[in-house]
């Protein structure tokens, strides 16, 4: 083994998850390291690298720290940094792709709105020689690019569907936000938490009890959960469970409940572990979320690179980040008042 190889197992534990994975995507790795302290060294020097970074906006707070985070950790190796808004619109992400490419890039990062729409960009830009790296969502199979960094969403949904299962909740009839549609993270998500809180009702009663009585798209941001959850409480007032795809869409949704004064009688669920959703779980008005933490998946994508530019061959096509289930059980464990997200 040589030294680089062993730096790396120094900031790296390997995870193995059986269940809900396919077997050759059931490693999970987890990251020590934080902004410009402690991160994975690099024995070439990268500063002639430029890397263009193209995510879905620059709207939902996630996506903004996830955009910070890239930038600082490229910044902390010395690599010229450019980056672009996909506008929560795919053909203006696939023309913001087109303009880092025009500006000479040799690295990709991307964040994909869909994940079949940015293929024919991506394998462009494989073309020209850019290599591509893909985070926090996915992309086709048929695109060509070296590693996909993202939460286990799966994973995730199926924790807060076991949790929801252990609740005294009487005949759940949920409500479901979506972000947007052929998003494959939130689809996994949303599968991921039925396939638990079946798992769980059966487990706890030996038979289902709950009702899907509601379905809106917040495209992952607040006012979008505000909105989606206005039209769902005016046509299905008797909702007792929110889950959505992410903390903002959540947090919106928790405006228009709390403005129609049914704070005690609906359950709020999220995912992603965004801090505001913290405060909220510690007001007592904010149920439970999932880890997808921006400042884990932003630099161990630069990480990531970083190894491939170093010569390691033995990078995975897919990365997980762990998965993390927190409540008010645990919150104190989690929140931080100074963190970007």
């Amino acid at each position: 083994m040589n030294n680089y190889c062993g730096q790396l197992l120094l900031f790296i534990i390997i995870f193995t998850f059986s269940g809900c994975l396919p077997q050759d995507q059931k490693k999970e790795v987890r990251s020590t390291t934080s902004i410009n302290n402690n991160l994975l060294s690099s024995e070439k020097d990268l500063q002639h690298l430029k890397v263009g970074y193209c995510g879905p906006s620059m709207v939902a707070p996630y996506y903004v720290a996830l955009e910070t985070v890239i930038k600082e950790t490229v910044k902390h190796y010395g690599m010229e940094y450019f980056t672009a808004d996909g506008q929560e619109d795919i053909s203006k992400q696939v023309a913001a792709i087109e303009d880092l490419l025009s500006k000479g890039i040799d690295v990709l990062i991307l964040n994909p709105l869909d994940p079949k729409a940015v293929v024919p960009v991506v394998n462009r830009a494989h073309n020209e020689g850019v290599k591509v790296f893909i985070v926090d969502s996915m992309v086709d199979p048929s695109a060509h690019y070296i590693s996909s960094i993202v939460a286990n969403n799966m994973m995730n949904g199926e924790l807060l569907g076991l949790w929801l299962a252990d609740q005294k909740v009487k005949d759940p009839k949920i409500a479901i936000i979506s972000g947007n549609q052929g998003n494959p993270v939130g689809r996994e998500k949303r599968l991921g938490f039925i396939r638990g809180l079946v798992d769980g009702q059966l487990h706890n009663n030996a038979k289902t009890n709950f009702t899907i009585a509601a379905h809106g798209w917040g495209k992952w941001n607040n006012n979008g959960g505000v909105k989606a959850m206005e039209d769902i409480l005016v046509a299905h007032p008797y909702i007792n469970v929110l889950f959505a795809e992410n903390d903002a869409m959540a947090l919106g949704a928790l405006k228009a409940i709390q403005e129609m004064g049914k704070q005690k009688d609906i359950l709020v669920i999220g995912v992603d572990g965004q801090k505001e959703a913290y405060e909220k779980m510690m007001e007592g008005v904010f149920a439970a979320t999932a880890e997808n933490s921006p400042k884990k998946l932003g630099e161990l994508v630069v990480q990531t690179m970083v190894r491939y530019f170093n010569g390691d061959k033995d990078i995975d096509k897919t990365i997980y980040t762990p998965s993390i289930l927190i409540s008010q059980n645990n919150i104190k464990d989690f929140y931080d008042p100074k963190a970007l997200f």
